[in-house]
């Protein structure tokens, strides 16, 4: 069993990375083969200078789609995460947005997701730990909303999705690493559990 944790965040080494080394690495201790995808390390383009050439097929005077003309990571990444039976996605918000990486990555999906294996999928789950201050951010509630659709049209089951408000664990959160907050560490080892103990379920049916 392979699980995948996508980091998106636009930092090297954020609290978003720090959280999908700790359930990796739980994971590979646990025998699993485990891949950290840190969108920092990749080059994620959003949509432009195109002609809607994953759409052609709408149109009369084409019938046929033609292949995206943006040439970057964003597909290799996409299906790197068919192959996980377990896919996790650490997402930290930005002045109460989601990251503009995620919206990137997840509109250029339009491009080649009738090549998803759904079948395989079906037997998949996904997780995701967003960070967000509520209170501090005027957008976040927009921003649970929307990653919560988001992981609800990823065609797996959804396993587990964790919210992290940051003020409620340390004073100051943006430079000091949230990871070594013990109620932290609690909360990603249950959803770790969780997603684990879901993926195995499907696996056996």
């Amino acid at each position: 069993m392979k699980a995948i944790g996508l980091v998106v965040s636009a930092r090297e080494h954020g609290n978003c990375y720090d959280f999908a080394q700790f359930v990796l690495d739980d994971y590979k201790k646990q025998g699993l083969e485990t891949e950290l995808i840190n969108f920092y390390d990749y080059q994620i383009t959003p949509c432009q200078h195109c002609e809607y050439e994953c759409l052609q097929r709408l149109d009369p005077t084409k019938g046929v789609d033609a292949e995206c003309p943006i040439k970057d990571d964003v597909r290799m990444i996409w299906e790197k995460t068919w192959q996980a039976e377990i896919l996790l996605l650490f997402v930290p918000n930005y002045g109460g947005m989601l990251p503009a990486l995620w919206e990137a990555f997840s509109q250029r999906y339009q491009a080649f997701f009738r090549e998803a294996p759904l079948e395989k999928l079906k037997h998949c789950v996904v997780s995701a730990v967003l960070i967000v201050s509520p209170h501090q951010s005027s957008g976040a509630a927009w921003a649970l909303s929307c990653m919560a659709d988001e992981v609800k049209g990823m065609d797996r089951k959804v396993a587990g999705f964790e919210v992290v408000n940051p003020p409620q664990f340390q004073a100051e959160y943006t430079f000091s690493p949230l990871i070594q907050n013990d109620e932290i560490q609690r909360r990603l080892q249950f959803l770790a559990e969780q997603t684990l103990k879901k993926a195995k379920a499907l696996n056996e049916a």
